[in-house]
């Protein structure tokens, strides 16, 4: 049994030695790709699964889509309708977009005024003037408002998870609704 396992050992050492000598080499005799070799320090003991990096999404600045529909209001019986847009996609910005819905929007008696609109990763961020928010209208009306600034964003952004509505940078309060602060308004 001693035999046995001396030749196995030698075996092994000799299986080594040979892996090592068929290691390709340049021409200054040291290993062409060698394994690169991490160290650890003694008090950090590495994970079972690797941590990967994904770039920031804050980075990624989200262009629509090359068809842009946005949503507004009929006037006669307050239904929304879909209307095509002529913009150039690789320049238009979220805040460019909003302006235009809307102006689509306003009418005689209340215009809603858009301080900015802008991405936190996939959430779009729509930040109304505190005088231009559509919650100086009745329920039903600063809903079909809302619903169509969130459905436009939606819809021409496949990157935009969520819409989030502000007044002056804080949450959005109204007669009819409140929302807190991160509150989505609508949900892709």
């Amino acid at each position: 049994m001693k035999k046995k396992t001396v030749f196995f050992i030698i075996g092994i050492v000799f299986v080594i030695w040979l892996a090592g000598c068929l290691a390709p080499r340049g021409e200054d005799g040291k290993e062409k790709n060698p394994t690169p070799t991490v160290s650890v320090p003694a008090t950090e003991t590495p994970s079972a699964t690797p941590s990967v990096t994904t770039p920031d999404i804050k980075e990624e600045i989200p262009v629509p889509k090359a068809d842009i529909i946005i949503y507004s209001l009929d006037s006669d019986n307050f239904e929304k309708i879909a209307i095509q847009v002529k913009v150039d996609a690789e320049k238009i910005t979220l805040f460019d977009l909003v302006k235009k819905i809307t102006v689509s929007l306003g009418d005689e008696s209340f215009t809603v005024e858009v301080k900015n609109a802008f991405f936190e990763k996939t959430k779009a961020i729509v930040d109304f003037e505190p005088e231009g928010a559509p919650g100086f209208t009745s329920p039903n009306y600063e809903s079909s408002l809302l619903d169509c600034i969130a459905q436009s964003i939606i819809e021409n952004y496949e990157s935009c998870t969520a819409v989030v509505f502000r007044i002056n940078g804080e949450a959005y309060v109204s007669d009819n609704f409140n929302f807190g602060i991160n509150d989505a308004y609508m949900i892709k």
